[in-house]
């Protein structure tokens, strides 16, 4: 990262996570920050990386998507594609909302959602255990997901 956060960066960075789609003018006006340096620091921070995108906060249960789980993987070190390779052909497949690349035990994780069981399974023992480079995987269901206010 190029430059330095100041109180106003992170005021508007901890805004920003609450309430990404307000106008510029409401966040100016609930934070006291002038309206032209609200803009001129959403710029900067985006520039400069802090900010990478604005998104939604979906609730996948009523989506249609009660299920989900955390699946690890063991990477095949004999396999022709590499760790990072192997996660974003992961991260394509559907269903799957993240994929991370770990240390420990385990060579990856990523976060799935499922309709039920049966396409959670489909997405494990149909998709991932087929794909080049996995060698092992241990599906971890989410009683209930929490997070950060």
């Amino acid at each position: 990262m190029q430059g330095k956060l100041d109180s106003k960066d992170l005021q508007i960075l901890s805004y920003l996570k609450e309430n990404g789609r307000d106008k510029i003018s409401e966040i100016s006006s609930k934070l006291g920050i002038p309206r032209a340096t609200v803009f001129e620091r959403m710029e900067r921070l985006k520039k400069e990386g802090f900010i990478q995108k604005y998104t939604v906060d979906l609730d996948y249960e009523k989506l249609g998507y009660p299920i989900m789980a955390y699946v690890l993987i063991e990477y095949d070190y004999k396999s022709i594609v590499s760790q990072r390779e192997l996660c974003q052909n992961i991260i394509g497949l559907d269903n799957v909302l993240s994929a991370s690349i770990l240390a420990g035990n385990w060579d990856l994780m990523i976060l799935a959602v499922a309709r039920d069981m049966k396409e959670l399974s489909e997405l494990v023992l149909g998709k991932l255990k087929g794909m080049e480079g996995i060698s092992k995987t241990l599906s971890v269901p989410v009683f209930d997901h929490i997070k950060s206010p």
